[in-house]
């Protein structure tokens, strides 16, 4: 499993799968997880029957506005719903464990997550307008440019960017520019994928060669042409405000 820039409300059905975080295996319990943002961890995934999921990505600031906790209390990690939620949600496990379709499965989500928006907490503006930045620009924007535009302090911009995303702003522009080479590498015929990167703003290959071996923890072309190649189909940008 590796960065994406979102956080993801999950739910389980079939076998309970396991999770692996810097080798330390264990069973997910609950057929209702948010899995937060991945920062310098080694997660894995671990199946052994049949399984199946469905989840909606949740905007970055969601945990934070929706569940009224830090991001980083989300970090590296696939919490139970039971423990998040400001409401219980034992009928709506009910509700999902009778459901055999993924289509009503997700009105039973989107039920719940409007059940949550009625209570968000106020949006902080100068935040919402640095994660449009940064998506704009795919990642490819200065510290120092965010932090101007926002009007606030350079450590108050990192401090309040850190608890409510859960990473630092200097690693999420990494996460959201390298997912942007992924989603042009998805979308495009170019078989050379340093150029994606000079696209996306890497000033050498060797830069982007770095940064991916620090967020993926593989060179990109052991990545590529691995074991797990087929994952690339399932990383890159989602569109700004999907």
């Amino acid at each position: 499993m590796y960065p994406s820039g979102y956080s993801t409300l999950y739910n389980i059905f079939g076998v309970k799968p396991f999770l692996s975080i810097n080798g330390h295996k264990q069973q997910i319990e609950s057929r209702l997880i948010i899995a937060g943002q991945i920062c310098n961890t080694n997660i894995n995934f671990h199946i052994d029957g049949i399984f199946g999921q469905i989840g909606v990505v949740l905007y970055p600031t969601a945990n934070y506005y929706l569940f009224h906790k830090t991001g980083d209390e989300f970090l590296n990690s696939w919490r139970s719903l039971q423990e998040s939620s400001p409401f219980d949600i034992q009928g709506l496990l009910q509700k999902l464990a009778v459901e055999n379709t993924i289509q009503d499965r997700l009105i039973h989500l989107v039920d719940y997550l409007i059940l949550l928006e009625m209570q968000r907490l106020p949006a902080i503006c100068w935040l919402e307008d640095s994660l449009v930045k940064i998506f704009v620009k795919n990642g490819n924007v200065s510290q120092r440019e965010l932090v101007i535009d926002s009007a606030v302090t350079a450590r108050h911009f990192r401090r309040i960017f850190k608890k409510v995303i859960g990473v630092s702003p200097k690693y999420y522009c990494k996460i959201i520019q390298l997912a942007t080479v992924f989603k042009l590498l998805n979308n495009s015929e170019e078989e050379k994928l340093h150029h994606l990167a000079l696209d996306c703003g890497y000033y050498d290959q060797s830069h982007f060669i770095h940064d991916f071996q620090k967020l993926i923890g593989d060179s990109p072309e052991n990545f590529l042409n691995g074991e797990y190649s087929y994952l690339k189909t399932y990383m890159g940008r989602r569109g700004v405000f999907s």
